[in-house]
């Protein structure tokens, strides 16, 4: 016999503060909570007060301990090649003003950089969100998010070709 999970919804409040139970996993020494597991509905309003609504197709959270520019912790989709050893970084466009960065979103456990621009874009309705992607090596993007803890920042590899503002 399948058992009935009923799942207490969430109030508004609870949900802006993150003031509600998550599920936490570690990746490669990393600890993350989730905050929308795959198959949920994420929803929202976008600038004008237009709703928006999204069904996960991969678990995401954030980086326990980090701190992106965006003053919240950092970001991060979870894939499902637990073997990856790249992480891609997007380096989102801000909405509506899309030539300004905005954060990264951390795509964590993808075979590629097409399977990690895939999945992004699936939790999107625009694609110009989609900004450029950092690849790097997981020990390298350990590095970097740990830096994040102490002064927020763009995770990037020396090399970022395309004109960043950060707001």
């Amino acid at each position: 016999m399948a058992r009935v999970l009923f799942v207490k919804a969430l109030t508004q409040a609870q949900a802006q503060a993150g003031n509600y139970k998550k599920k936490h996993i570690r990746w490669n020494g990393l600890e993350i909570s989730i905050e929308n597991a795959k198959g949920s509905v994420r929803r929202g309003k976008g600038p004008g007060g237009k709703e928006w609504k999204t069904t996960m197709v991969n678990d995401y959270g954030y980086i326990r301990r980090t701190l992106g520019v965006d003053g919240d912790h950092v970001d991060c989709y979870i894939g499902p090649d637990k073997d990856s050893v790249r992480v891609y970084v997007v380096h989102q466009r801000k909405a509506g003003d899309w030539k300004k960065f905005d954060e990264d979103k951390c795509m964590l456990g993808f075979e590629s950089k097409e399977a990690a621009k895939e999945a992004y874009l699936k939790h999107y309705d625009d694609p110009r969100f989609l900004g450029p992607i950092t690849d790097m090596s997981v020990d390298e993007f350990k590095d970097k998010v740990r830096k994040t803890f102490d002064k927020p920042r763009m995770i990037k590899a020396l090399f970022l070709s395309w004109p960043v503002q950060i707001c």
